[in-house]
């Protein structure tokens, strides 16, 4: 007798959906009858092939309410970006334990306290320096830690735990080039993968990919082969997008009349 197995999504695919859907349905409500926001941050990202500017409005626009509790509150922005590092750190154990919807769910939470922490030291008026150089450490360590988490599971085949692996490398290089153009007064192209993008991308890794991977299989002995394929791309469009924003950064440096002395780039 044939057995009928059903697709049951987990409860954090449902959340992430139910979640996504609400944002997005509410967004589509607001476009139509009142127009699209104006976020000067998400002017400055700027949308691409791989995250259309009109989702990150979606998104920035539905931080504003649980933004402006935060602010009534008086909950200072270094304690939102501390919770972000906490939260996020559920991310490497879950993943690691093969929990990869829940690590997906705690990477998603992490991010949206991460999006508060800035949101609410503008409107108290506690912009600075400081909270910005804790912002961008914490930035870091958000973005490895689920990759730890990855690396850890596929330590039983060497090249599937290289591809998370490749992510991290990808992600901290992109980060750390274009940190060191911006100190260096540079104004680059936006380019792929910014952190916004790799955040999405993992998460849909995450969540989505281990309900994708069950009508797959496991084609070359891979175990979630669906989420592999999603960090996959995380790390090779990183990685490209690091190498084109150093040889961009070059050639602009090289412009400004601040190459190498004797004339080689």
């Amino acid at each position: 007798m044939n057995e009928t197995h059903y697709f049951i999504p987990s409860w954090a695919t449902l959340f992430v959906a139910g979640l996504a859907f609400c944002i997005i349905g509410a967004y589509t409500l607001r476009t139509v009858l009142v127009g699209r926001t104006k976020d000067q941050r998400v002017i400055r990202a700027g949308g691409s092939v791989l995250l259309g500017r009109w989702f990150l409005e979606a998104f920035y626009w539905s931080f504003r309410l649980p933004g402006r509790m935060f602010v009534a509150l008086g909950v200072s922005p270094d304690a939102l970006t501390w919770t972000s590092l906490v939260i996020t750190l559920g991310a490497a154990f879950s993943a690691a334990m093969d929990h990869f919807s829940t690590a997906g769910v705690f990477v998603l939470l992490g991010s949206f306290f991460d999006s508060f922490d800035g949101l609410v030291a503008r409107a108290r008026g506690l912009s600075s320096d400081c909270g910005e150089m804790l912002d961008a450490v914490v930035d870091r360590y958000a973005d490895v830690i689920p990759m730890i988490g990855l690396v850890i599971f596929y330590r039983f085949s060497v090249w599937q735990m290289m591809i998370p692996l490749f992510a991290m490398i990808g992600s901290l290089l992109l980060s750390y080039v274009r940190a060191k153009s911006e100190a260096l007064d540079l104004d680059l192209p936006s380019g792929l993968m910014r952190r916004h993008e790799r955040v999405t991308y993992v998460v849909v890794a995450l969540v989505i990919g281990p309900e994708l991977s069950r009508w797959l299989g496991g084609p070359w002995g891979t175990v979630h082969p669906a989420t592999l394929a999603i960090v996959a791309v995380v790390a090779i469009v990183s990685n490209l997008s690091a190498f084109n924003l150093l040889l961009v950064a070059r050639r602009e440096l090289v412009r400004l009349g601040r190459g190498p002395k004797g004339g080689k780039a």
